[in-house]
């Protein structure tokens, strides 16, 4: 079979359809990638085919703006980046050729979705967070501000959640409907029922013990775990290595793969590391812009499965992907959103014992340092970080999503 993988987003939302890829290929099966140039090199490295979505500086452009991490902006600035990118999405749709017989997308893939669906291709959309499913019953905290609607009355929070729908589907109802209505096809009146959920079958990648299956759930949806591929460690760079092997493990400071903004979270991460005592490694695309100190080292790009069970403690935005891999090596995360699915993530982590949150806001107070000194000490965390870790461990998820791609794909 001929499969047509469409991401949206950052490179957390870009590796779970290249690790189903990677288990559809073991099984004879040929993927294709609409992607940002920014990706290609991820696909080219796996032998993948790809065809360019957009060039590398409409990429920058979006990740470089500071409304994208923007606690109130950010949602809406997404959206708009969506809505923005539609005419290249059905360009580069054209270009992967055919026959395709199913179409992989994440959340907010929905130009490619519109797509499959005139050409009535069978959809497979990956829901990578909780944030993505609404519920009566188990609400999403969309902002620490307010968790009060998690204790509220049912009819409080769907109230809420309609309001929530209203914000988002204003900004994209237009110019997704023009662009349905071109292909022929009818408008989308709710935006979660029939943009976010509208494919013939959804798979939720994480484990029910990060987030309980809820009545109200979508029907055509799977619950899975967790894409953490099982591969085999690769070697560190040289002076990575040397830094790691100097001295006791570090602190990694990380915000984002998609996150140019990063230059006041690494100045508050070498003072809250130089006040503790504690070795410093900083992992993000743009560089520190002063002299690092002895004990400080900087990355720019590093596969967390074989960085993270080096390291003492993650400190983090919360993204999905971050977080799944500081709990698949077992380590306390200290996370720090800022927009988008971060905090309801930061939450569901100190549910589960594995960590603690502070705001942005506080970076420059003295909790940064005093919350971070109490998750080194903390004797609790470290068995819940090996209970999850297990249960990680115990589990494959991808078989089981392979088994039901393809399935799809040949009962269309």
């Amino acid at each position: 079979m001929r499969i047509l993988f469409v991401p949206f987003g950052s490179e957390g939302d870009v590796n779970p359809l290249f690790w189903l890829a990677d288990g559809l290929v073991a099984r004879g099966h040929e993927p294709v990638f609409l992607l940002s140039p920014h990706y290609g090199h991820h696909a080219t490295r796996r032998g993948f085919a790809w065809v360019p979505m957009g060039e590398e500086e409409d990429f920058l452009h979006y990740a470089r703006d500071p409304n994208m991490w923007h606690r109130l902006r950010g949602p809406a600035f997404v959206i708009r980046g969506m809505t923005e990118t539609l005419p290249a999405y059905r360009e580069a749709f054209a270009g992967a050729g055919r026959p395709i017989d199913l179409v992989v997308t994440s959340s907010f893939a929905l130009a490619a979705s519109s797509l499959a669906e005139a050409a009535q291709i069978p959809r497979l959309t990956l829901h990578l967070q909780p944030l993505c499913l609404q519920s009566v019953h188990d609400s999403p905290l969309y902002l620490p501000e307010l968790a009060w609607v998690n204790h509220s009355p049912r009819w409080v929070k769907k109230l809420f959640q309609k309001g929530a729908e209203l914000l988002f589907w204003q900004l994209a109802r237009k110019p997704l409907n023009a662009f349905r209505a071109s292909l022929g096809l009818l408008p989308i009146r709710h935006f979660y029922d029939e943009a976010i959920h509208g494919g013939e079958a959804l798979a939720a990648l994480f484990p029910a013990w990060f987030a309980p299956p809820q009545p109200d759930w979508p029907r055509q949806l799977r619950q899975f775990g967790f894409p953490l591929a099982a591969t085999t460690p690769q070697a560190l760079p040289p002076e990575l290595e040397r830094f790691l092997s100097d001295g006791p493990p570090p602190i990694v400071w990380t915000h984002g793969s998609a996150n140019f903004d990063i230059r006041h979270f690494q100045k508050r991460a070498l003072a809250a590391s130089r006040e503790l005592g504690q070795r410093c490694l900083l992992v993000s695309l743009e560089p520190p812009d002063e002299t690092l100190p002895p004990g400080a080292r900087h990355v720019t790009h590093v596969r967390f499965e074989d960085l993270f069970p080096r390291c003492a403690a993650a400190i983090h935005h919360g993204g999905i992907g971050t977080t799944s891999k500081a709990i698949a090596a077992a380590i306390p995360q200290l996370i720090i959103p800022r927009a988008h699915d971060q905090p309801d993530n930061a939450a569901r982590i100190v549910r589960l014992g594995l960590g603690r949150t502070l705001s942005y806001s506080q970076l420059d107070t003295p909790a940064l340092a005093r919350t971070l000194r109490q998750l080194l000490a903390d004797p609790a965390i470290k068995p819940h970080c090996l209970h999850y870790q297990a249960l990680l461990r115990s589990a494959d998820p991808l078989p089981a999503l392979c088994d039901w791609a393809e399935a799809l794909a040949r009962k269309a």
